[in-house]
């Protein structure tokens, strides 16, 4: 069978609900971006099953084994013709399809260093909650992303302000003290302005986060604690893409794990807040 031979047999597989392989390969269709990132212990630790599962499933397509499949999988993945087959699309939309996988990519890898970073994860939502005031600095296209976290927390009743000039910044950064807050939301990590303004924070010894793609800047090196993301964009991006939403990703699950160190608190607070419809 060819590769796309092979898809088209996971698809029918997936279809079939009474399939002993049904949810592995609707897991497998569902995310043909991510798989080739995938081991095969992650496959069965996703699809609640077991190695040897997995092994009996690509003995079952005539493969000889997982990292058989996961070469199919590739082929199939830059072969514009097989994902129109997926998409039931008959016009040229590789543009598109390449955005999608690149998007579902970079947040799979987010979240897998979103999970080593746990540590820092519970010790700056042990900051977040005991500090009198949160500022958050973000610049250009990362202040919607500082936005929206800004009005998750606000509707938690956390007094967080969210600016994205450097008069402003400077205002608020000067005031801040040992007791507040500081987060800096960078791709690059090397924005001058930003930079300007965590050192303003470090001088008055406020505890300093960063939300960057790496660990390897200027302003992690002035930050306590630094949250990195994946993208595969470069610094010096035309347009922002896959950057804004690991950004956005990345402080959902921050906020999601404060969520979780006190959910019947938060749940009431949440309900109480509900903006009627009229």
């Amino acid at each position: 069978m060819t590769e796309n031979d092979i898809i088209r047999k996971i698809k029918e597989i997936s279809l079939n609900s009474d399939h002993r392989f049904s949810f592995i390969a609707k897991y497998i269709i569902q995310n043909l971006a991510i798989i080739p990132d995938i081991t095969i212990t992650e496959m069965a630790e996703y699809t609640y099953t077991s190695v040897a599962t997995i092994n009996r499933f690509t003995k079952y397509l005539d493969l000889d084994g997982y990292k058989e499949l996961i070469h199919v999988i590739k082929y199939f993945n830059f072969n514009l013709t097989g994902e129109e087959f997926l998409l039931n699309e008959q016009n040229n939309n590789s543009f598109m399809i390449k955005g999608y996988h690149n998007t579902v990519k970079t947040l799979h890898d987010t979240f897998r260093l979103v999970i080593k970073q746990k540590a820092s994860f519970e010790e700056i939502i042990t900051l977040i909650k005991k500090s009198h005031k949160i500022i958050v600095f973000a610049v250009g296209g990362t202040y919607n992303v500082a936005k929206d976290f800004q009005e998750k927390l606000l509707r938690l009743g956390f007094n967080i302000f969210v600016v994205n000039d450097f008069h402003s910044g400077y205002f608020l950064a000067k005031q801040l003290s040992p007791d507040d807050l500081a987060i800096f939301i960078s791709y690059s990590g090397e924005t001058l302005d930003l930079i300007k303004l965590a050192k303003v924070c470090h001088d008055n010894k406020t505890p300093i986060t960063v939300i960057c793609k790496n660990a390897n800047n200027s302003l992690a090196a002035i930050a306590n604690y630094a949250i990195t993301i994946s993208s595969n964009e470069s610094i010096e991006r035309l347009i922002s893409t896959t950057s804004r939403f690991a950004l956005l990703f990345a402080l959902d699950m921050l906020y999601s794990s404060l969520l979780t160190t006190d959910m019947e608190k938060y749940h009431h607070i949440l309900e109480n807040t509900i903006i009627n419809k009229f």
